[in-house]
């Protein structure tokens, strides 16, 4: 995708990130492997899509009406997810960290769905989970997922049901995909709290919203790591939001995440998520509020 290469410009030129040699690369030794993809798809799903053998139905589940290069999606695909856990490492380590892709929330177990074929989110939970229970094995390590993409985050749901160490939370337009779709596969799943935003809701409704369910969450499930899907698609003039947020209204919301996990000393590791426009300067633009958001309030603390 062409916005994670002008997402990285943007930053650079505006001067969030001094150097092309401040990004964080993922390295060879950062890739994942196949059990730990398979710890959250299902193998046959799993392994038509790494060797192109998916049936024509679960290939245009996933949403691509061209076949698109093959093994450079499946190269992007892991790499995506590769990073969102490197990110996660990062955020355990310093206390913040902002991936420049990731949010690939609509991948569920056995298929894939809103152009998203691997779940990052639900991958880094559970690499990071595996790791910490065969270091700690009397520790339980939990992870909360804040999805405020304006899509609910139907495939990270349905992939964490039923697991006690994470917890999964998505605010979201009620009148969006893969809600009221009419199609049997779609809009049945259940985060461990959905709150449905009616259309039009625009910077107040969201901040209260968020306000009202945020804090209680990380009081009560007290996590170990936030991985946050800071989609910029509830913006009012997104191709396909139906959300009214403004650019500052995004920023806003990105900052509260990141001082409500910083005051309760919660690593925070944020993905960019969804965003759509025509204007290519425009979206990377938007996808860098939620860096912007993270450095300032590391520039404002002096470090987490």
């Amino acid at each position: 995708m062409s916005k994670f290469a002008d997402l990285a410009h943007v930053l650079l030129k505006d001067g969030v990130v001094a150097s092309a040699g401040d990004f964080v690369p993922v390295l060879p030794e950062d890739h994942l492997t196949d059990a730990q993809f398979l710890r959250c798809h299902g193998e046959e799903y799993y392994r038509g899509f790494i060797s192109d053998t998916l049936p024509p139905g679960l290939a245009r589940r996933i949403g691509f009406t061209q076949r698109p290069d093959h093994q450079a999606l499946v190269s992007r695909t892991k790499l995506e997810c590769a990073a969102t856990v490197r990110a996660a490492r990062l955020a355990l380590e310093h206390g913040l960290a902002v991936n420049c892709a990731g949010g690939t929330h609509h991948a569920h177990r056995h298929w894939g769905s809103g152009f998203t074929v691997l779940n990052d989110l639900a991958i880094a939970a559970s690499v990071l989970r595996t790791e910490s229970l065969e270091a700690n094995p009397s520790q339980d390590f939990r992870v909360a997922i804040v999805d405020l993409d304006v899509h609910q985050g139907d495939g990270t749901a349905e992939i964490l049901k039923g697991d006690e160490g994470c917890f999964t939370m998505s605010i979201h337009c009620a009148e969006n995909f893969p809600l009221g779709f009419y199609q049997e596969h779609l809009g049945k799943d259940s985060s461990d709290l959905d709150v449905a935003l009616p259309a039009g809701a625009g910077d107040q409704d969201f901040g209260r919203a968020l306000a009202e369910h945020l804090p209680s969450v990380l009081d009560a499930f007290k996590p170990d790591l936030v991985l946050y899907d800071a989609g910029i698609d509830p913006f009012e003039g997104d191709r396909l939001g139906k959300l009214c947020l403004t650019e500052f209204g995004l920023y806003r919301r990105d900052k509260y995440v990141f001082e409500e996990c910083a005051r309760r000393g919660v690593p925070c590791a944020a993905v960019i998520g969804g965003g759509y426009d025509k204007d290519r300067r425009a979206l990377a633009k938007r996808h860098s509020i939620v860096h912007r958001a993270a450095a300032d309030l590391w520039t404002s603390k002096g470090g987490l």
